[in-house]
């Protein structure tokens, strides 16, 4: 698998003296060993059980820099129904019912971004997800009034994220939406119906703002 890191650390890598430089190098030596072992045990966990979600839990824990955001980017690599090379996972990421989940290439999740699907969630390559972004394919029923409404069950709808997507901080995206390729959503936005490729929507809920030339 190919990795990324932060642009702000390989600029402070790059103008680090020498020596550092050196080191840094010997290091992902080591790096390289301990992923490659990394890899064969993630190969053994199954997606959606109980240790995979208890591992997903402890690597989310981890700092965002380092071997550490490799080995979420690895681990959800091999164990995702799908995913891409160059993946980037910042810190606090939960994905529920990974089982449904489908990353291309070039994927920059930012920190605590949360995905419940449980109907397929699909998201192309070169798509930036923004902080604290909600993906969710899933709603609770609730047509019935004379029962609880957390006795009445889901429905659930697949969601599309074309390439070329940026979804802005705090977003939430609902059920059954798909946002076309090189489509925007300002941050904020909580996206109910489909967005057209190359436009930018906002607001909730979220409408077209502009189209981009």
């Amino acid at each position: 698998m190919k990795f990324i890191e932060r642009n702000e650390i390989i600029k402070f890598r790059e103008s680090s003296p020498e020596i550092i430089r050196k080191i840094k190098w010997l290091e992902s030596i080591f790096e390289k060993m301990f992923l490659a072992i990394f890899e064969l045990v993630f190969s053994k966990v199954t997606t959606g059980s109980e240790r995979w979600h208890i591992i997903q839990d402890r690597l989310s824990m981890k700092p965002s820099v380092g071997i550490n955001s490799k080995k979420r980017a690895l681990f959800y690599y091999k164990t995702l129904l799908k995913c891409g090379e160059s993946l980037y996972v910042h810190p606090h990421v939960a994905i529920y019912f990974p089982q449904n989940v489908e990353l291309g290439d070039n994927v920059y999740f930012n920190r605590g971004v949360f995905i419940t699907a449980r109907e397929n969630v699909k998201i192309g390559s070169n798509v930036l997800i923004g902080p604290y972004t909600v993906i969710n394919s899933g709603n609770h029923s609730y047509k019935d009034p004379s029962k609880l409404i957390r006795s009445q069950g889901h429905k659930a709808f697949p969601i599309i994220i074309e390439n070329d997507v940026w979804v802005g901080a705090q977003s939430t995206i609902l059920p059954g939406v798909t946002i076309g390729e090189g489509a925007i959503v300002a941050a904020g936005a909580v996206v109910t119906k489909n967005v057209e490729p190359y436009t930018l929507v906002a607001g909730v809920p979220a409408r077209v703002v502009k189209r981009r030339s």
